[in-house]
């Protein structure tokens, strides 16, 4: 199986979350840590991890000892109902999970109240599932106000900050 972030430039996605140093970070569909590696980079502060898929934790844990990194926490989770509290998370990013979860409409909830007044989220999925809609749809009606775009013709993105 192709990994799905081979295709995203974590550069464009690090500037499109606006990250500048200080930031608390989550990042739902973590994988092997192709997304997280660069935010744990780019921020002092936590990075959250969560993955369904422990194995690729494992890697991801693997990939942040050899780069030094020791600001990521790893969870084994999907998307649902979320074990923090309320603003916990200046930044966040669902890569190519939130359009595929059981129920969208909590997990927009969930990341709206997870999130600081002022943050931003950010969710990747596929162009061709024409799923751009419905992601940006449910973000909005949690609360975000949202902006879509593309990251090349195959990927788009939500923006979503939360006023």
């Amino acid at each position: 199986m192709a990994n799905k972030t081979t295709d995203v430039s974590a550069a464009e996605v690090v500037e499109l979350l606006e990250i500048d140093g200080g930031e608390k970070v989550i990042v739902f569909g973590a994988g092997n840590g192709d997304l997280v590696i660069p935010i744990a980079h780019k921020t002092k502060d936590r990075v959250t991890a969560l993955e369904k898929d422990e194995s690729l934790l494992d890697k991801l844990a693997l990939r942040a000892e050899e780069e030094t990194l020791t600001n990521i926490d790893r969870m084994p989770s999907g998307l649902g109902r979320l074990n923090f509290p309320d603003s916990a998370f200046q930044r966040g990013l669902a890569a190519f999970v939130l359009d595929s979860t059981d129920d969208i409409e909590l997990a927009a909830k969930e990341i709206y109240r997870v999130t600081i007044e002022k943050g931003i989220f950010l969710a990747l999925g596929y162009s061709k599932d024409h799923s751009v809609d419905l992601v940006a749809d449910k973000l909005q009606g949690a609360g975000f106000e949202v902006t879509k775009g593309q990251l090349h013709e195959e990927l788009y993105y939500v923006k979503a900050y939360k006023a």
